[in-house]
C-alpha cells in the first residue's frame, strides 16, 4: 500500500471513529447555527446561485417544535469565493413548557411577562451574512475559508433557533480526495459573540466556543459529524443529506440531522427538510467533486 493510500484509510478510520466516541453531556442549550458553505478545491459549481431549505425540527421529550424557511442568496466573490446573505423566517411552538421553565436562569432584564406565557412564535430571524473563498496556508495547502457576522435584527423570544446576538464566526475546511470519487473534509469553526443583543436573554446565552466536523461526500451525497463546544457546553450532531438534478443546474434534496449526545435540554432531537438550489447557469467541473459539499 503506498503511503498516500495509506493516509487516506487513517483519515477514513479517524472519521469513523469519531462518529462513535461519545461526548460529555452538557449542562444547557446551545444555540443553532446553519452550517457554513465550503467547497471542495477542484469543484467549480457557480457560486451564483440561491438556496431554499424548509426544514422541520421536533424534540418529544419537551413538546417543542420548529419549523423554519430559509433564504440564502450567494454572489460570486472573485474566481472561487462568494458572499452569502441568510435570511431565516421561524414559526416556534413551545408547547405548554415556558421557555424560562425550560432554560432556567436565560432570562434576562428586558425579558417582560409576554414571551414565556406564549406557546407559539412566528417572524423573521436572524440575518447572517459573510464571504467565502479558498485560502493556501503552510502546512495545510488548499484550504477553504469562512467569515460569517449575525446582524441583531433578530428577536430574544426565537432562542435558540435564532436571537438578536452579535455572532461572529470564522471556520476553515480542507478537503482530501479518497478512492473512488469520495472527498473528505475536516473543519474547525470558532464563534464569538460580539455582544447580548436586546437584553431579552442573559448573556450566558450567547457562548463562545468552537465546533469541529467530518464529512464524507461523493458527488451529491454526504455524511457529516459535528462536534459543538461552547462556553463548556458540548453536543455531537450527525447529518446526511441527498440530491438530485431538476431543471438543468438546478438540484432538490432532502437533508436530515440528529442528536447522538449532549444537552438535556436540547433545540432538538432532530431535524428533517428539503432544500433547493437555484443556478442561473450550468455546473462546469474540472474534477469530480462533491457536490453535496457546496452548502
Amino acid at each position: 500500500m503506498t503511503r498516500a493510500a495509506s493516509r487516506r484509510l487513517l483519515l477514513a478510520a479517524t472519521a469513523v471513529v469519531a462518529l462513535l466516541v461519545p461526548g460529555r453531556p452538557a449542562s444547557a442549550q446551545l444555540p443553532r447555527f446553519e452550517p457554513l458553505p465550503s467547497w471542495a478545491p477542484a469543484d467549480t459549481t457557480s457560486r451564483l446561485s440561491t438556496h431554499i431549505a424548509f426544514d422541520r425540527f421536533g424534540d418529544g421529550r419537551w413538546g417543542w417544535s420548529a419549523d423554519r424557511l430559509l433564504v440564502d442568496a450567494r454572489l460570486p466573490l472573485g474566481g472561487h469565493g462568494c458572499l452569502f446573505l441568510r435570511l431565516p423566517c421561524l414559526r416556534v411552538d413551545t408547547g405548554s413548557l415556558p421557555a424560562v421553565t425550560r432554560w432556567p436562569g436565560m432570562a434576562g432584564p428586558k425579558m417582560g411577562t409576554g414571551w414565556p406565557g406564549e406557546s407559539v412564535v412566528t417572524g423573521v430571524g436572524q440575518l447572517e451574512i459573510g464571504g467565502a473563498g479558498p485560502l493556501t496556508l503552510p502546512g495545510l495547502g488548499s484550504c477553504q475559508g469562512v467569515v460569517a457576522c449575525g446582524v441583531p435584527l433578530g428577536h430574544g423570544r426565537f432562542y435558540p433557533f435564532s436571537s438578536a446576538g452579535l455572532p461572529l464566526r470564522l471556520g476553515l475546511t480542507r478537503w482530501l480526495a479518497l478512492s473512488g470519487d469520495w472527498w473528505l473534509g475536516a473543519g474547525a469553526v470558532l464563534v464569538v459573540h460580539g455582544g447580548q443583543g436586546d437584553g431579552i436573554l442573559d448573556p450566558s446565552a450567547y457562548p463562545n466556543g468552537r465546533h469541529l466536523s467530518l464529512t464524507v461526500a461523493r458527488d451529491a451525497l454526504a455524511a457529516g459529524w459535528e462536534s459543538r463546544d461552547r462556553g463548556g457546553r458540548r453536543e455531537q450532531v450527525v447529518s446526511v443529506e441527498a440530491s438530485v438534478p431538476w431543471s438543468g443546474a438546478n438540484r432538490v434534496g432532502l437533508r436530515a440531522e440528529r442528536e447522538i449526545t449532549g444537552s438535556v435540554d436540547r433545540a432538538a432531537a432532530w431535524s428533517a427538510g428539503v432544500f433547493w438550489r437555484l443556478e442561473p447557469r450550468p455546473v462546469v467541473k474540472t474534477a469530480r467533486a462533491p457536490r453535496s459539499a457546496a452548502r
